[in-house]
């Protein structure tokens, strides 16, 4: 008996890490007008309480618990909240407060600890605690993107903008702000780094370093990020998906930190030998 984890494409989970952990996801979407993005789509209702139902069917699942971007950046969170009352209870469902890896690496490590005897009350309170102290700095070229669909302020984003810097944001708390601002995407992404120093040394973390168009970059940026830590092996490189990175804007660089409830969760893609 056993408890699923389903989460949404914003999560960014890489396919490694959805198959090693079971983890259900519901894609967001880029909404087009003549072969060109012009919003947003968030899962309804009626889709997120199709996937519930089918991993119910299941004799072997007792219970979901459901994760999703921040509902202050999303609808995704509501449908998934409408969707769980038609299931008596069995579904649970968490706003992350968050967006990528930041919550990813949470539903990853909640459907680890499911499969080892986790209940449902439990799973879901620990993806609460995960949630809650999980952040995301990232360097965009920017704050256009994010002023277009609507998720930052106007003055926040003419601020950003202005004598051309380089805007650094953080979200956390379910909020985007403005952090910092640089006069280059050098030194844009020295700060982020700088940013991040007292989160990584808050103790057993996990980093994913994102991009969006630029995997150059994300290279350069998690090499300084694994010679600053005691442990390199945590620190993973992954693309932001469609959604997220229309939101950011070509050339986004990001990073996030989620704690580590329990050191020995398996990293996919990482060996014993790695981390010994």
């Amino acid at each position: 008996m056993t408890i699923r984890l389903v989460t949404d494409s914003t999560a960014d989970l890489p396919e490694e890490w959805l198959r090693a952990f079971g983890i259900t996801v519901v894609d967001l979407h880029l909404v087009e007008e003549d072969g060109v993005p012009v919003s947003t789509s968030a899962a309804t209702p009626d889709e997120i309480a199709e996937v519930y139902e089918g991993l119910l069917a299941d004799p072997d699942c007792t219970g979901v618990v459901s994760v999703h971007l921040s509902r202050e950046l999303s609808r995704t969170w509501q449908s998934a909240a409408d969707a769980s009352t038609r299931f008596g209870g069995r579904v649970l469902v968490v706003d992350s407060q968050g967006a990528g890896m930041a919550f990813g690496a949470v539903v990853a490590q909640c459907a680890w600890a499911a499969a080892r005897g986790l209940g449902l009350s439990a799973t879901y309170e620990l993806a609460e605690r995960l949630c809650r102290g999980a952040s995301t700095f990232a360097a965009v070229e920017s704050l256009d993107s994010l002023r277009r669909g609507g998720r930052i302020s106007a003055v926040a984003a003419i601020f950003g903008g202005a004598l051309s810097m380089r805007p650094i944001i953080i979200l956390r708390g379910g909020t985007i702000d403005l952090a910092a601002k640089a006069r280059t995407t050098t030194k844009a992404h020295q700060k982020v780094r700088s940013l991040l120093r007292e989160e990584l040394s808050k103790g057993d973390v996990l980093v994913a370093v994102h991009h969006h168009r630029s995997p150059e970059r994300a290279e350069d940026m998690a090499a300084e990020i694994r010679k600053e830590t005691t442990f390199p092996e945590r620190v993973r490189i992954v693309e932001f998906d469609e959604v997220l990175g229309w939101h950011l804007g070509d050339g986004a660089v990001g990073v996030s930190v989620t704690g580590l409830h329990d050191t020995e969760f398996p990293i996919p893609g990482v060996s014993p030998q790695d981390e010994a």
